[in-house]
């Protein structure tokens, strides 16, 4: 079975995005109202699939998982800087290049910046 889910981007595209900037306030009011998943918990809980103590359940189970997922990635070897470069194409295109270059050449400049255990390489 697939359940296709069109759902509106509530928070923020990244820490230093500021979605207010370019978004109504009625947007976010309007779109709750589509929200695939609040509808489906409530088809659910019409029907009496779903209740307060299994949502708090589930909740609790996945914030316990999500926080074993977090110290577990904590412990896995930083990588190096220019790694978010790799893997991308077959071949550095010349934009990545350059890009790449800016990013180590200021890395190098600006060392208190970079996180603590990443390589600057």
């Amino acid at each position: 079975m697939l359940i296709e889910c069109v759902a509106y981007r509530a928070g923020h595209h990244s820490t230093s995005d500021d979605a207010s900037r370019y978004r109504g306030g009625t947007d976010a009011a309007a779109a709750a109202s589509r929200d695939p998943g609040a509808r489906f918990a409530a088809w659910l809980r019409k029907r009496g699939w779903w209740d307060d103590e299994r949502e708090q359940t589930l909740r609790k189970a996945a914030r316990k998982e999500a926080v074993a997922a977090l110290g577990a990635a904590e412990k896995v070897p930083r990588a190096k800087l220019s790694s978010m470069f790799e893997d991308v194409y077959d071949e550095v295109l010349p934009h990545l290049a350059e890009q790449r270059a800016k990013v180590m050449e200021f890395a190098e400049r600006h060392r208190e910046v970079v996180p603590a255990g990443v390589k600057v390489e």
